[in-house]
């Protein structure tokens, strides 16, 4: 049997970005369409990504620092080699990163908008969100 999941990456109608986007909005106001909340929620991603891989805080403090010690990359490029890298990363896995963001964006709609207004707010108050 087929997930419901892959069923919607058949239908090209679908548009999770856009949805995701439209649920972030209504969750949690404006704040959703900020480009600097959404480049930090996608780094504390990242970070628990390398975090369930094992990396260690060191490396990546350390790859921050290099990072930093460079100029700035163009806008658009770097969008396209961070999803590049999470497709490589997904198929060296073995696993389908279409199907995992179906699922996850299913699940993060059934938690309570007060128990979303309580995370944002301790991040609010560690200063790592707006």
């Amino acid at each position: 049997m087929i997930s419901f999941s892959r069923r919607l990456n058949m239908d090209s109608s679908f548009d999770r970005p856009s949805r995701f986007l439209s649920w972030a909005h209504e969750t949690f106001g404006d704040i959703a369409l900020d480009p600097q909340e959404r480049t930090m929620r996608f780094l504390e991603e990242a970070v628990e990504l390398a975090h369930a891989m094992n990396i260690d805080a060191a490396t990546v403090q350390a790859i921050a620092d290099r990072v930093f010690s460079r100029p700035a990359g163009e806008l658009t490029r770097e969008v396209g080699q961070c999803l590049c890298t999470l497709e490589l990363l997904s198929k060296a896995l073995n696993v389908d990163a279409n199907s995992l963001a179906d699922d996850e964006f299913f699940r993060v709609q059934r938690i309570p908008k007060e128990e979303w207004a309580r995370r944002h707010g301790a991040k609010v108050a560690l200063g790592i969100a707006r």
